[in-house]
This record gives structure tokens, sequence and C-alpha cells, in this order.
């Protein structure tokens, strides 16, 4: 025989094997054995836990004072004029336009006594700035030049609404 022809008739009594083991069988006996296993059998059920009624509560605080009227707010004082706040008549310079993230100081300039910083607008232009002059959008002011970076100091609002001042600097990127 050639090996086509066996592997023919190996899988036709496989076929046939297969076929035989799904035919009905008769498996009455093993079900009426099942059912008469369990017939006397009954399932254990916990009993309920008991569910205690829950106390009653009296809400006796008619008669105190109600949190939440307009008489027991605390009535904040307005914020308290202090000498800080920014001039609002002053003529902007033209660096107060951009935030101060957004300006990049270049370098540095010194002769005799005065110092001068470069600064690049978002814009490309190029300024030049000394102590004194305005910077940023929160009203600052440069106090301090050095070589690598210069002291700004900026006029902010509080939750409040009073001025306060805050130190920002700029560094040489």
């Amino acid at each position: 025989m050639n090996i086509k022809m066996m592997r023919s008739l190996a899988i036709f009594a496989a076929v046939v094997m297969l076929a035989a083991g799904c035919a009905e069988r008769d498996m009455g006996d093993l079900q009426q054995w099942t059912e008469n296993l369990y017939k006397n059998r009954k399932p254990k059920i916990e009993s309920l836990p008991q569910i205690r009624p829950s106390e009653t509560f009296v809400y006796a605080a008619t008669t105190l004072a109600d949190p939440f009227s307009a008489s027991n707010l605390i009535k904040q004082k307005p914020p308290a004029a202090s000498g800080q706040a920014p001039d609002q008549t002053r003529r902007k310079e033209p660096l107060e336009q951009y935030p101060l993230d957004g300006l990049r100081m270049v370098g540095t300039l010194f002769r005799n006594e005065s110092s001068w910083v470069i600064l690049r607008a978002p814009d490309g232009t190029v300024h030049r700035v000394r102590e004194g002059n305005h910077v940023g959008q929160s009203y600052g002011v440069i106090t301090d030049i050095s070589e690598e970076q210069i002291s700004i100091k900026e006029l902010v609002q509080d939750p409040n609404g009073a001025w306060v001042e805050r130190l920002a600097s700029l560094s040489v990127q």
C-alpha cells in the first residue's frame, strides 16, 4: 500500500469512530441515578440578618441663629489704599506690550558708570534698556543690572485687590 492510501484509510477510520461516539445512547439509568442522589437533599440557606430600626433624630436647633443668614456673614473691608498702585497715566514703554517670559536677555553694555541691557522682544526687535525702564505686562521696573541677569520689580494685584510687589529676573540665554 502506498502512503496516500494509508492516510485515506486512517482518516476514514477516525471519521467512523467519531460518528459512532456521537450516536445517541440510552442514558436513562445515569439520569435516574443523579435524580435519586439529589432527591432528598435540600440546600442550606442562611437566614437573613435582623435589621434594627434606626433611631429617630429630632432637629432642635430651629431656635438658634441661622448660620446662612445675611446678618451672620462677615463683611470684608475694602483693601487699604497702598502707595504701590501703578501710575495709569504714565506713557507706556515699548517693552511693556510683551509678557516678561517672552523677552530674552541678549547681553549687557557697560560704559563708565552707565550700564544697559540688550533685550530681544518676541517679534525679533532688539531694545536697549537701563535701570528704571519698564518691561513686561505687570508694571515691571528694572531695579538692578549685572552681567548675567537683570532684577525686575513687578506690581500685581492680590485676590483682595491690593497692589503687591513681586520680584522677577531675566538671565542671559
